[in-house]
């Protein structure tokens, strides 16, 4: 029973940052300039994220060489997961657009890191149900998410996706939360070169992403400078997160 309550709080932790992340995104418009700024928006949101969090906590876990190698297998699997991706009757025939591959993308990186906060949490449940032991990490988790729904959400949005099918996304990628809070509560603490490693590896997918996609695309849409103020405000605001979490 402690093990199915560990699985489930895991998963409503993560969705319930993800999911207002994602709503709060939900709420902008579609001019053009708009787009340009969400998109600038979250991408500094991200960037935010990986430098000042998942980087730097890769790097206390596992050191600088597991996280470099983590975060290179990231770039690398990111840049040529389009290409795998189209093995899959499902994916080849949806012709998806540029927006929404993103989003896809974006989602495994999430969703790769999502797993050792579950253990995590999971652990600490298992070690002490005790509600006081462990919602203190559960918020600092919920908070950390919104961030994630906030990208999520904005290339789905301006991929045309319906609300429904992104709400559905944004549960669907906190199922290795869960899984990974299962994992930490019948096993415990997976070791810290593979935390380092995962954590790495969402890094990486997730800089490469805004860099290469998310960024030029922005542009495209609307000149410098709407993406511009977009990204130093979600730098800003990704900043202050991190430092209040």
């Amino acid at each position: 029973m402690e093990l199915i309550n560990a699985t489930l709080i895991g998963f409503l932790v993560g969705i319930s940052g993800t999911v207002a992340g994602g709503l709060f995104i939900l709420r902008f418009g579609s001019s053009s300039n708009r787009q340009s700024f969400l998109l600038g928006f979250s991408g500094g949101v991200m960037v935010a994220v990986v430098l000042f969090d998942l980087w730097l906590e890769a790097i206390h876990y596992g050191g600088i060489i597991i996280t470099a190698l983590g975060t290179a297998v990231g770039v690398f699997l990111i840049q040529y997961f389009d290409q795998f991706l189209k093995l899959i009757p499902w994916y080849r025939n949806r012709n998806l657009s540029k927006l929404n591959k993103v989003g896809l993308l974006m989602g495994l990186g999430i969703g790769v890191h999502n797993f050792p906060e579950g253990v995590a949490l999971g652990t600490t449940y298992i070690a002490n149900p005790a509600l006081k032991n462990w919602l203190g990490l559960a918020l600092i988790m919920a908070l950390h998410n919104i961030p994630e729904g906030m990208v999520m959400s904005s290339t789905f949005k301006l991929g045309k996706v319906p609300f429904y099918k992104i709400i559905i996304a944004l549960i669907l990628v906190e199922l290795p939360m869960a899984f990974g809070s299962t994992v930490g509560g019948a096993l415990g603490l997976l070791s810290n070169e593979m935390i380092a490693a995962s954590l790495g590896f969402a890094g990486g997918a997730m800089f490469f992403l805004v860099a290469k996609e998310i960024l030029p695309m922005a542009k495209k849409i609307s000149g410098v400078l709407s993406v511009t103020v977009g990204f130093l405000i979600g730098l800003l605001i990704g900043i202050m997160m991190i430092s209040f979490i």
